[in-house]
């Protein structure tokens, strides 16, 4: 198991590791923005205070996205994250 918080909500949830990001918000209402949920715009985009590494690595099209926002080391796109540990997320 692996639990997730969402700072900005004070929501703290387990979920299986190995869970989409984007279902966790869905299921649990978190207030992430998601627009085209494929990772071509930043409406997702999230800080990771902390447990980046328990996070899945970047996909090509994220990585080109968050490139071209001009996106800090710890933010990602929620809706190409899979939580493999725990994380705080803003």
């Amino acid at each position: 198991m692996a639990k997730v918080e969402f700072k900005k909500d004070g929501i703290s949830v387990d979920v299986p590791a190995g869970t989409a990001l984007m279902n966790i918000c869905d299921e649990h209402g978190a207030s992430v923005a998601f627009s085209c949920r494929v990772g071509a715009c930043t409406s997702c985009l999230v800080t990771v205070l902390s447990g980046l590494e328990n996070l899945s690595p970047m996909t090509e099209q994220e990585k080109i996205t968050l490139e071209g926002f001009g996106a800090k080391p710890n933010q990602r796109l929620a809706c190409q994250v899979v939580v493999n540990g725990d994380c705080v997320i803003e």
